[in-house]
C-alpha cells in the first residue's frame, strides 16, 4: 500500500472505532433506562483504540512504513 492507502486504511478504522464506541455508548443508555448498571466503563472505552490500531504509536509506525 501507499501512504494515500494507508492513511484511508486508518480513516476507515477510525469510523469502525466510532461504530463500536458509539454502540457501547447506546448499550450503557439503555441499560440505565432500565436502571441496571453500565455495560461498559471509562477502562472499556479506552481500550477501544488499540483495538483498532489507533494508539498514536501504532499509526506513526504504520505510517512510517510506506
Amino acid at each position: 500500500m501507499d501512504k494515500e492507502q494507508r492513511i484511508a486504511f486508518i480513516n476507515s478504522q477510525v469510523v469502525c472505532a466510532n461504530a463500536a464506541i458509539e454502540g457501547m455508548k447506546a448499550e450503557n443508555s439503555e441499560r440505565l433506562s432500565k436502571g441496571y448498571s453500565i455495560a461498559y466503563d471509562d477502562e472499556a472505552f479506552c481500550k477501544v483504540p488499540a483495538e483498532y490500531g489507533l494508539e498514536h504509536n501504532q499509526v506513526i509506525e504504520y505510517l512510517r512504513d510506506s
